[in-house]
């Protein structure tokens, strides 16, 4: 069979709209799984936001700015004089080991996701879209591998603690 002009202008259209579609479709189905993926993990960094804060104030500048801190085991205020001064200089030591560990990762993250995410010579004075995603994205995997490790350290501390144990003991 023959098609005129006509005919293969029509199968050509007809190739390019089921290309499309189908196209469409994927693509569709790749940003849903992206968002559910981002809804994921903004769920997870609001549970892990939520419960009792504790709001104390402090002056910068001659301004009183409120500062809230969340309530947690590592923030109970103790009754320090009970302790006997070598007891007090091990929990501040451990107190202050805290502080640098955390403020380490903070800047560890924040060079890691700037170099991945944003380009060596700015185009604008704001973030885009796509830098701001990629931070999100960035800070989110930074994080939850954080986690994981640390999780698998204290697992395999606690497993050498064991062994130790049972070594000693038996």
């Amino acid at each position: 069979m023959q098609l005129g002009k006509l005919g293969k202008i029509g199968v050509g259209w007809t190739v390019l709209v089921v290309v499309g579609i189908t196209g469409f479709t994927y693509s569709k189905t790749s940003v849903d799984k992206r968002r559910y993926d981002n809804m994921k993990v903004r769920e997870r960094m609001k549970k892990s936001n939520e419960g009792l804060y504790e709001a104390t104030e402090r002056f910068v500048g001659g301004e009183a700015n409120k500062i809230y801190k969340k309530k947690t085991v590592n923030n109970i205020k103790m009754d320090t004089s009970q302790l006997s001064p070598g007891e007090q200089v091990k929990l501040q030591m451990m107190q202050d080991l805290e502080i640098e560990m955390m403020s380490d990762l903070y800047n560890r993250m924040t060079n890691a996701c700037h170099k991945k995410c944003i380009p060596p010579k700015y185009s604008d004075s704001e973030l885009g879209k796509g830098e701001m995603v990629c931070i999100d994205r960035c800070v989110a995997k930074y994080l939850d591998v954080h986690e994981r490790i640390g999780k698998k350290l204290t697992a395999m501390s606690s497993a050498d603690e064991e062994m130790k144990r049972k070594m000693s003991g038996g």
